[in-house]
Formats: structure tokens, sequence, C-alpha cells
């Protein structure tokens, strides 16, 4: 009876996989349902989000500064974010799908299922696909690439005697939907371009000329149209978006550590980046030029703190960029609390399970995705959003771990663990996140929660200077927000919660003084305005309102 069940499961695969689409759908949709109405989540300022809707709105005139794909992906929908998100979440769903079907393929029906499951259970997949970011695509587009190359690598090849059999006109077939499905992946995440060449290359070793170029030629064709309208609206030869050299220059300069940092004259956000770069490029030389100096004068540094990125490509911490996945996890209550699987489980298990098998050589051309990308990121700087396509492939390979496990294979996944795990001292932006949170609380005017988590951040921030002039700055201008708004009861406790977080700004003390004679508190109001006095002697508004009181 038991073989009669494996042998009906091997022939309906797609059974299992129809409950394991629902399965890994509701979990998502958990995510979603808990967290799309999250304030820090919507567009707003000059967020990543907000660049991603108004271009896809209103579209350029320039060359794409970032990557294509998932502006067009949010036309679809007419920019109707919840439809979006939703969108998001069934092709998040469809990854799982092709996880487990890739895991099956190579190393059987029990790591399908494992594979699965951890791709269900890996939290910050579910949370980046709920986020209007580029990242929500990339679990389903590379999941969707390495099932279709699983695919043509593990068919067998008809007659090469023969012209063209139709087992090796199916094999071509399935290495031209790889190509496409890798053209769009690139599209949506340009630095994995490094991948492509080498994979053709492996292609022509493993299955001859026809493949590789019927592979190579299938890649290009979605990215023509956006290199030609590149072209069109700028005369610039831009493949597919202008960021790289900027990129490139964040990850290789002397101030570089190997993650996100701010470029002097250049403002921190797309739209500041996209107006900047030029200007600054047009004054100082190319990104490119600079960085490659940099690295032909310091060569030693260069290689360590590439090394450095690649490391960091591995390691467990949330590098946040935009959004601190660990504050979500840890400050916001949502599903995502649940779902624990991650990078700490997810590379010991992947890279032990890929070098076990690497031996196949049609299963090593396909793992050469994983160093190829890691290289990719590391070249440029290291974000968790970024290395996100990684997650995937080790899900996949994290399933070969449980078919006929070995005690010198968990050996090896502690060992990796160790090096995965292994604290750098790296911050994971929760408390920026915090502040982020704090600053909205102000400008909604609700001071006393803000004031609660400011007293919480304050535990956990490396940087409280910042966190209390951000804070100070947000409560000082609701104030003045309120004043004009006629609610000057409220004004006055905006105004002392700044001065509390700075008391070194003497026009917060002017402004409850102005405030405390308002509503005829005469002695309090003198004594206020004597304190700014005593920060700024030569105050003309203390003394004009102390003169007012009739205080001398």
């Amino acid at each position: 009876m038991k073989n009669k069940q494996s042998n009906a499961a091997r022939r309906h695969p797609w059974r299992r996989a129809f409950f394991i689409f629902l399965a890994a759908l509701a979990v998502k949709a958990s995510v979603l349902y808990a967290l799309h109405d999250h304030p820090l989540l919507q567009p707003r300022g000059d967020m990543d989000t907000s660049v991603y809707v108004a271009l896809a709105q209103h579209g350029t005139d320039q060359p794409f500064f970032v990557s294509p794909l998932y502006l067009y992906f949010l036309r679809i929908f007419g920019v109707d974010l919840f439809a979006a998100r939703v969108a998001q979440i069934i092709l998040g769903a469809v990854a799982v799908v092709l996880t487990f079907d890739s895991a099956r393929i190579w190393f059987g029906d029990r790591a399908a299922i494992i594979s699965a499951v951890l791709a269900m259970l890996t939290g910050v997949i579910s949370f980046y696909e709920i986020t209007i970011l580029q990242a929500a695509l990339d679990p389903f587009l590379i999941a969707a690439t390495l099932w279709l190359l699983t695919r043509a690598l593990t068919l067998k090849m008809g007659d090469r005697q023969s012209c063209l059999s139709g087992q090796t006109r199916l094999s071509v077939l399935h290495f031209a939907a790889t190509g496409l499905a890798a053209g769009l992946f690139v599209l949506n995440r340009p630095n994995a371009l490094l991948w492509i060449p080498v994979l053709a290359l492996s292609i022509l070793w493993l299955r001859g000329w026809r493949s590789a170029i019927v592979l190579s030629v299938a890649f290009i064709v979605p990215i023509v149209p956006v290199t030609i309208r590149n072209y069109v609206v700028s005369h610039q030869l831009v493949m597919i978006a202008s960021h790289g050299g900027l990129n490139f220059y964040i990850g290789n300069n002397p101030e570089a550590d190997g993650t996100y940092h701010h470029v002097p004259g250049i403002r921190p956000t797309i739209a500041g980046q996209e107006e900047d770069a030029p200007r600054v490029e047009a004054k100082e030389g190319s990104f490119y030029r600079r960085a490659f100096e940099w690295i032909r004068e310091n060569p030693i540094t260069a290689v360590r703190l590439f090394l450095r990125k690649i490391a960091y490509t591995f390691n467990q911490t949330d590098l946040a960029l935009n959004y601190s996945y660990s504050f979500f996890t840890k400050d916001v209550s949502s599903p995502l609390k649940f779902l624990i699987v991650g990078p700490w489980l997810l590379f010991p298990l992947g890279l032990v399970g890929t070098a076990i098998h690497l031996r196949r050589r049609d299963f090593a051309v396909w793992a050469l995705f994983i160093p190829m990308y890691a290289l990719s990121v590391a070249l440029f700087f290291v974000s968790s959003r970024y290395r996100l396509p990684l997650l995937v492939p080790m899900c996949i390979a994290s399933g070969a771990m449980f078919v006929k496990p070995r005690i010198s294979r968990w050996i090896a996944g502690a060992a990796v663990a160790i090096l995965v795990c292994w604290n750098f001292g790296l911050d994971d932006g929760r408390a920026h996140e915090r502040t982020n949170l704090i600053v909205y609380l102000i400008d909604e005017h609700r001071f006393d929660e803000a004031q609660q988590w400011i007293g919480d951040t304050e535990r956990i921030t490396r940087d409280p200077d910042t966190l209390h002039a951000r804070s100070a700055l947000e409560f000082k201008q609701a104030g003045v927000d309120l004043i004009q708004a006629s609610q000057p009861q409220q004004a006055l406790a905006a105004f002392q919660a700044a001065h509390n977080l700075d008391p070194t700004d003497a026009s917060n003390l002017l402004n409850i003084a102005v405030l405390e004679a308002q509503r005829g508190d005469t002695m309090s109001a003198q004594e206020h305005a004597r304190a700014a006095l005593r920060l700024r002697p030569d105050y003309p508004q203390a003394l004009g309102l102390l003169r007012a009181l009739g205080a001398h």
C-alpha cells in the first residue's frame, strides 16, 4: 500500500504542488493582512517606495536610474498598491511551488517537501514580497529561472547524430525559456548580469553550442527594448539602469565598509542620487573610474574589503536598506514572529547541501548561480534585499541535507553556521526604523506614544544623540503646525517634549514662554524667557517678551 501511494505521488506531483501553493499563499496572505497598512510600509517622503510609485505613474524622460521591470509591473495595476501586493504574494506562492519542484527533480520527494516548508517559513522573503520595492519580485523571478534551468539540464538529450530529435528540440526550448526568465531577472536585479556569461559558457561545455546560443539570444530579448528606450530618450548607451557606477563607488572607496553609506554631495535617496550623481561625476569624474583608481592604489585594502563583503553576504545579520526586517519581526506584532527560517539556517544547510552534490556536472552548472550572484553583490555593497535571491537556491539545496543524512554533513553544517552567525557588530537598522516610527507618531500628534518609543529606543540605539536631535526637531515642527492650527495646548506639549530632548535650543523655551503668556501664566512665561536668554544672551524675541510681561 505504501509503495502504491509513493508511486502515485511521483506520477502526480502537481497534487502536492497545489496544496503547497495554497499553504504558501495562506502564510503570505497572513503577513500581508497584518502589515499592508503599517504606516512605515506606505509611500512617504523620499523613500524608495515613493520614487517607484512616482516613476510608475509619471515615467521619466531620462535613462532608467533604477531597475525598470518593477516600474512596468506597477503600471499593470494602475499603481493600485494593494492589488500589486496581492499579485506579489501570489507570485511568491508560485515561487514556493517552483522551489518544491526544483528540489524534487534534483533530490527527490523528501527533499522537495522540506525545501518547500523552509521556503514557506522564511520570513524575510514573505516580508519583502509585501513591500513596494523591486525585491518583491526577486523570489519569483529567480525561482522561475532556476526551475527552468533545472528542467533544461535534467532533460535527456536526443540522438546527436539526428538533425534535431523531438527530445533535443524540447531541450532547446527549455534553454530558450531559461534565457528569457534570466533576462527578466536581470532587468529587476542588474548585478546578476555577471552570472549570465558564466552560465552560457558552462552550457556550451555541457550541452554544446546550440543550447548556449539559444540561451544567450533569449536572454537578450527582454533587455534590448530597455536599452533602445534608454538610448532614444537620452542618446546615452545605458543597458538597463544608470545607478551601477554610484553603487560600485559606494562599495569601493576609502570610506567604504561593505554596507550602504552616504556619498558626500549626493542626497541619500533615489531621486537625490538621480539628480546629484551626474553633477558630481561631471565635477569629480566617473564613479567607476574613481573606484577603480582606489582599488589599484590600495589593492590589499580592496581585497580585504571584498572578502569582508563576501562574509557579509552570507551572514545572518539583517543589513537594512529602506526597511529593517529586524524591526518588523521584533517590534511589530505579525506572523513574521513565527516565520523563523532565515539566513542563519538556510546558508549552512544550503551551502553544504550544494557542496555534496557538485560531482554531478548538470547540478554543478545549476549551482554556479550561488557563487556568481554572491560575487555580484560583494562587488558593490551588501544589503539584505540585494542578497534575497540567494535564499531561493539555498532552500532548494537545503533539502539535500535530509536525503541519506550523514553525521559528517551535519558537522560541516554546524561549522558553516558558526561563520554565518558570526557577530561582525553590524547595524540591523532596527533603531533607525524605530526613529522613523517616532517621527510618524509625532507628525500624527500622538506625542505620548512617541515619547514611549523614544524611551524604549534609547536602550538599543548606538547613536542616542541623533535620535534625540531628530525627535526634537520633529516635535518642534509639530508645535509650529499646532500653533497655526490654533491648538495651543497641544503645541505647548510639543515644545516641552522638544526642550526635554534638546535643552540647548533656546527657541523651544521661547515658544513655551509665549504660549504660557497667552494662557495667563506670567510667572512661568518669564522663567522660560529668562532660561532662553541664558542660552542666547542676545535673543531679541526673549528680551521683547520679558519687556511685554513687565519683567526686567
